[in-house]
């Protein structure tokens, strides 16, 4: 295998033989419709009500909540 000269057998596939022969990666009509329904939150909006906030709270994940939804969350699930 590949020890003469002018032989191609390759120990390894490349882009081009992985996506025409064995299909590579294939976007099914359901993932492609996931990521058309997808949209991204708006950075000046909080997380809780998908409002524009007033009075930003940011945790230490990262998450912004507007301090009036986040307190109403905290009382009614604690």
């Amino acid at each position: 295998m590949g020890k003469k000269q002018h032989q191609s057998d390759k120990l390894y596939l490349t882009t081009k033989e992985w996506k025409d022969i064995y299909g590579g990666h294939k976007d099914d009509t359901a993932t492609k419709i996931q990521r058309a329904q997808f949209k991204r939150l708006p950075f000046t909006h909080c997380a809780l009500s998908f409002l524009p906030f007033e009075d930003p709270v940011c945790t230490p994940d990262g998450i912004i909540y507007d301090l009036r939804f986040f307190n109403l969350f905290c009382l009614s699930y604690f």
